[in-house]
């Protein structure tokens, strides 16, 4: 299984690596039909870590991990065919996956159970990810597009300009 490396990277959870497969969990929340909402927005929130370091309250994680062990266990075959679906395309194996998530997950709860501080996570980041600067200038100018619409009803930007840059 050979994953890139820009999209999957591996997630360190209080000082722990995972695989990079654990970048893909999020998907259990639709190939399960979660509705809990604060197990949903964890298992979101969990892979949005490259470069930033995420955190949330340690009862919380251990909750959540637990309780995404425990679905994944109940609802294994629909777990193995949403791996195989949605993330097979990207080099993952349904199998390896499972039990890197299994085992992450279960870590994860305890390392959690064990915290009385809000546990932190984080995933390193890529030579081509955005920096500060482009994310300030990518705000500016999505703020003067947001403004021109408001005082004219027009937006002007067009795919592959910088329309928005001339102000």
């Amino acid at each position: 299984m050979t994953l890139d490396e820009r999209e999957w990277r591996p997630i360190t959870f209080q000082g722990v690596t995972f695989p990079p497969t654990l970048m893909g969990v999020s998907i259990l929340e639709p190939v399960l039909g979660i509705t809990d909402r604060e197990l949903g927005d964890w298992l979101w929130r969990l892979p949005i870590c490259c470069g930033v370091e995420k955190s949330a309250p340690s009862e919380v994680c251990a909750r959540c991990a637990q309780r995404a062990v425990d679905l994944m266990l109940e609802h294994r075959q629909q777990v193995l065919d949403g791996i195989r679906d949605r993330l097979g395309p990207y080099g993952f194996d349904a199998d390896t996956t499972f039990r890197d998530w299994i085992m992450a997950l279960q870590r994860i709860q305890e390392l959690s159970a064990r915290s009385e501080v809000d546990c932190a996570w984080s995933a390193p980041s890529h030579p081509k990810d955005m920096k500060a600067a482009d994310f300030r200038r990518l705000d500016a100018a999505l703020e003067r597009a947001r403004k021109k619409f408001l005082e004219t009803g027009e937006l002007d930007v067009k795919e592959g300009t910088d329309e928005t840059e001339k102000s």
